[in-house]
Parts: C-alpha cells; sequence; structure tokens
C-alpha cells in the first residue's frame, strides 16, 4: 500500500472541497433578479450563459417594491427561440380579476409592439401559476412590469427561461419529448426545461436522492477531516511553543 501523509490527506480533501463548490458553480442555473437589472442593464444574452438557460426573479427580497416601471429583453443565442415557464406567479390583483400591478410579455424586443406572447393574457397577475409553457416565434422576449404606489406583500414572478430550436437535434443538444432542441446539460437539471412537464433524466428521482444524500455526507465527512486536520495542526504548533520556551 502507498503511504499517504497526514499533510497530504488533509491537501487532498481541500482540493476534493474545492472541486466540489467549482462543480456546484459550473453547473447551476444562473438568476438575474428584475428590480436590478433594469436599472443599468436590462438585457440578458443567452448566447453568453453556459447553459443557455437562465431563471428571472422580480426581486430577491421578500416582496417586490411599489412604483416600479422596468422593462427587459431576452435574447436567445442566434438560431433559436425561448421556452417560458412559471416556476411562481404572485401578482396583485383585485377579486374582480383586475390587475393592480401587472406582468406583460412580448414577442420580440419592439417595446411598441402589440404581439404578446402567445397563449398570455394583456397583463399577467394574481396567484394563479400558469401550467403551461410559453414560446416566443420572434426570438427574443420583452417582459414589462409596472407596480402601482401600494407597498403589497408580494413575491411577484418566477421565470425560467431557456433557449430551443426545434429538430433534428445536434449531438450536443437533447432531444425533448416535444422534438424540441435543448441544450445537453439541461438534461439532467431537475427544471422543465423543454417545456412539455417532463424533467428529461436516465437517472431515477430515487437515484438522484440517494446522490444528493451521499454527497452531503462525503461533504460533511471532509469537512470534519478538514477541521480535525487544522486543530491537530495547531495543538502541534502550541506544543513546540511550550517546549521552545521551556528550553
Amino acid at each position: 500500500m502507498v503511504a499517504v501523509s497526514k499533510k497530504g490527506l488533509c491537501a487532498l480533501d481541500a482540493l476534493l472541497v474545492l472541486f466540489m463548490i467549482s462543480f456546484i458553480s459550473v453547473n447551476a442555473i444562473p438568476e438575474y433578479y428584475m428590480e436590478e437589472r433594469c436599472i443599468n442593464n436590462n438585457i440578458i444574452n443567452l448566447a453568453t450563459e453556459t447553459h443557455e438557460a437562465v431563471r428571472l426573479r422580480l426581486t430577491r427580497n421578500p416582496a417586490y417594491t411599489r412604483n416600479i416601471n422596468c422593462v427587459m429583453v431576452i435574447q436567445p443565442p442566434p438560431g433559436k427561440k425561448l421556452i417560458v415557464r412559471f416556476n411562481e406567479l404572485d401578482i396583485q390583483q383585485l377579486q374582480t380579476g383586475q390587475c393592480l400591478d401587472a406582468l406583460v410579455a412580448i414577442d420580440g424586443q419592439d417595446q411598441a409592439s402589440a404581439r404578446l406572447l402567445q397563449g398570455t393574457p394583456q397583463q399577467i397577475c394574481g396567484q394563479s401559476r400558469p401550467a403551461q409553457a410559453y414560446v416566443t416565434q420572434q426570438g427574443p422576449l420583452l417582459l414589462r412590469f409596472a407596480s402601482g404606489q401600494t407597498n403589497v406583500a408580494r413575491k411577484g414572478f418566477d421565470l425560467l427561461i431557456t433557449a430551443y430550436k426545434d429538430g433534428p437535434c445536434a449531438s450536443n443538444e437533447y432531444t425533448c419529448n416535444n422534438q424540441r432542441c435543448i441544450n445537453e446539460n439541461l438534461r439532467c437539471s431537475g427544471l422543465d426545461h423543454c417545456g412539455d412537464g417532463t424533467r428529461p433524466c436516465l437517472l431515477t428521482a430515487e437515484a438522484m436522492a440517494g446522490i444528493a444524500v451521499g454527497g452531503a455526507l462525503l461533504l460533511i465527512i471532509i469537512i470534519a477531516v478538514i477541521v480535525f486536520c487544522v486543530c491537530r495542526h495547531k495543538r502541534k504548533t502550541n506544543f513546540s511553543e511550550k517546549v521552545v520556551a521551556r528550553y
């Protein structure tokens, strides 16, 4: 057997932790907040995103603020369009159905256009999350949100926006059940990027849960070993200092 020093084990554990952190960060779907981005950078270009998909929330706070008037444009990579799915919808609405605050989704990037994203109402509000996904016909998507002068305890919305093209799919793309082509890296993200209600993955839910639990246990063990190594090193250092001071 190959002998490995305790210092080597500590270094190896540290490298494993760094690897796991970098793996999680690389494979995560980026999240943006409309309240923040519409001020200085109101364009999201999916061609520059690793997985050609983003989650767009209205705010990172528990509730959105009043007097918002924000416009954002999401651009797909060349030759592709967008699938838009609501993960959450929580926008102020009267009991009569009238929207006090509202999200408007335009198919295209022309602010003067009246071409709504197909299937969406003129104003989107309320708390009933649409079950279906929407797709752009023009390519880009323009979102406009406006809130009134009254503070409300509402979260706004949480959108999953994914670039796609119609089949046939390339070798680096995944073919959805609805024959749409999405980035292969999105296949096992656990989210419905295809817009057909499926979460395609070769692994079953039980297997994914087992991997998650195993990964969590491994991370705990690695952290415990690192803490032990650090504490042991400190004890050795303190002991050496006492010995030197004695002589």
